[in-house]
């Protein structure tokens, strides 16, 4: 396995779980950034999380809608059926590999 194929299935797989987690209210990309920072203690760049929100929402995994919250215009992230299923694939996929695994739901 590639490295950057795994980093890319667990990269995925953690936004997309942190999107599962608000699923009824969606989130916003700094929402995401700082659930992933305070989650993990790993410090995302916007230019990590935009490019890979943009790539997810193309392949059908998210869907984003643009919705007004506290007064400011955001773009607000919720996982598809489609999403959903992925991010079941990719957690059985992620606990072959790491047994210990705490990102999946």
């Amino acid at each position: 396995m590639s490295k950057k194929f795994l980093q890319g299935v667990i990269l995925e797989s953690v936004y997309l779980n942190m999107i599962n987690d608000a699923s009824d209210r969606g989130m916003h990309g700094y929402a995401i950034f700082r659930a992933v920072q305070k989650r993990f203690g790993v410090n995302l760049a916007a230019s990590t999380i935009y490019p890979e929100l943009k790539h997810l929402e193309k392949e059908g995994l998210i869907i984003a809608s643009r919705e007004l919250i506290l007064g400011k215009a955001r773009k607000q992230y919720r996982i598809t059926r489609k999403g959903k299923f992925r991010l079941k694939e990719y957690c059985e996929e992620l606990k072959a590999i790491i047994p210990i695994t705490d990102t999946c739901t």
